[in-house]
């Protein structure tokens, strides 16, 4: 039972989590992500009724404290309502192994995700990724997409999305009128590189905003941000490499 105990705890050590090679947190991290507190509630506050944003926030303030555990977490949430962007950091941190053990393959099946809508950027990014995938990580990859579409793709996850925007249709009550409050901020993506969302002249209106009540039209503000919106397309970096396990 000793030698057992000892061997299992041997193994565990050896095959702890891995430290993020350096410079992995810097790729994955985004300027944006460093939120003032009150921005983040005010964001928040609107976004009571859209879990797709208000995980992604969340997944944004936890990246910024480092608390990688709970920013994938938050990012997983905000992916099962059909969120691009919140499927997109998800790749980063796999194919850097921030947070995660790096995984090329499922970072790639996360971007292909994460381009399920042709957003030129996430096109971009994935095909990157692609480039530097063997051919045993580009079988694999594609096997992970067919299980992450099954769950987190616009197939079935608009409708969950859908049916939380039109169900606070019955809640509303009192003016629907009201100033722009904030910029909704969107991100251009690179395999090196997580640049801040740019807003690119769209604004994010109050939450009662009529096009924020009906589901078709809040996609088509999505598609027109990232179809249409300003972005750069940084130069491919060659993927990080893991970082030597504790104890190796």
């Amino acid at each position: 039972m000793e030698l057992l105990t000892s061997i299992l705890l041997t193994t565990a050590f050896v095959a702890g989590p891995t430290v993020p090679a350096p410079g992995a947190i810097e790729a994955v991290i985004a300027p944006s992500d460093r939120m003032h507190a009150a921005d983040l509630d005010e964001r928040a506050r609107k976004s009571v009724n859209f879990p797709n944003e208000l995980h992604r926030f969340y997944g944004s303030e936890s990246a910024a404290r480092g608390d990688w555990d709970e920013a994938l977490d938050q990012f997983t949430k905000a992916a099962r309502y059909a969120d691009k962007y919140s499927q997109h950091r998800i790749s980063l941190m796999y194919w850097h192994g921030v947070g995660v053990p790096r995984d090329p393959a499922l970072a790639y099946a996360w971007a292909d995700l994460a381009a399920e809508r042709m957003y030129p950027s996430f096109i971009v990014l994935r095909e990157k990724m692609w480039l530097e995938l063997d051919e045993a990580e580009r079988a694999r990859a594609l096997r992970e997409g067919e299980a992450l579409y099954a769950q987190y793709g616009d197939k079935v996850a608009k409708p969950r999305l859908a049916a939380m925007i039109l169900r606070q249709n019955t809640q509303i009550t009192g003016t629907r009128t009201g100033s722009i409050t904030s910029k909704l901020q969107m991100h251009a993506p690179t395999p090196g590189e997580v640049a801040p969302m740019a807003a690119s002249g769209y604004e994010m209106r109050d939450m009662y905003a009529s096009w924020r009540l009906d589901p078709e039209r809040y996609w088509a503000v999505e598609d027109a941000i990232w179809k249409d919106g300003s972005v750069e397309i940084g130069p491919a970096g060659k993927a990080t490499q893991d970082a030597p396990a504790k104890g190796d």
